[in-house]
């Protein structure tokens, strides 16, 4: 079962218990070494107070702000897979990305960060990696998230939103490259925020190319 509570996985059971926060050392393996704590969910459930949500047009938020949304909210996802069902964290991805096109917003002003990651499970749970992904999303709808998206191919399985947070999340299957198994892609977006610029200085520095 998914859930919002602390997990103790038996080593003797693959599904003993969903949910939770993952401990320092295992983020560690792929994601940020983050723990997050009961305060960090609820910074993901509460900052919304001072913007809008994703996809609701330009937001008050800072893009930092947005961008702090992003990735708690994708950690926090990702955490609620148990160890012993994954096999490894492919990639991770923070970039902040334009919301107009280059004609109607040159410099690119309005910006909206996304915060993804590529998880691929173990052998002897990849043929279920669609059951897992939409428990993941289940997870989060018996949580009051509410679905945005219908799956429009074979790849995108659900889009979720909630009032309270300023991020969308996103689960998708990757199809298999050869040779290789699927994999689970947790996406998370944040609204669009007016900045400096995509050559600014804050997007520079909170995409890390400062």
């Amino acid at each position: 079962m998914f859930g919002s509570r602390k997990r103790s996985l038996d080593s003797g059971s693959e599904w003993a218990v969903f949910g939770g926060t993952r401990s320092t050392t295992s983020i560690a393996r792929g994601l940020a070494a983050v723990a997050l704590t009961l305060s960090a969910v609820a910074v993901l459930s509460g900052c919304a107070s001072n913007g809008s949500s994703a996809g609701a047009g330009p937001s008050e938020a800072t893009l930092a702000e947005t961008k702090s949304a992003a990735q708690l909210l994708r950690n926090e996802a990702a955490s609620r897979l148990p160890d012993i069902i994954v096999k490894q964290i492919n990639e991770t991805t923070d970039i902040s990305e334009s919301c107009e096109s280059e004609s109607k917003d040159p410099e690119g002003l309005q910006r909206s960060w996304l915060s993804t990651t590529s998880i691929m499970l173990t052998n002897s749970q990849s043929a279920r990696i669609n059951t897992v992904s939409e428990k993941l999303a289940q997870s989060f709808v018996d949580q009051g998230w509410v679905e945005v998206k219908e799956a429009s191919d074979n790849q995108t399985l659900i889009a979720l939103s909630n009032k309270s947070s300023l991020a969308l999340i996103e689960f998708s299957v990757e199809p298999k490259a050869e040779g290789q198994k699927p994999a689970i892609r947790i996406s998370t977006t944040g609204p669009c925020v007016t900045t400096a610029g995509a050559e600014s200085a804050e997007v520079k520095t909170l995409e890390g190319r400062d």
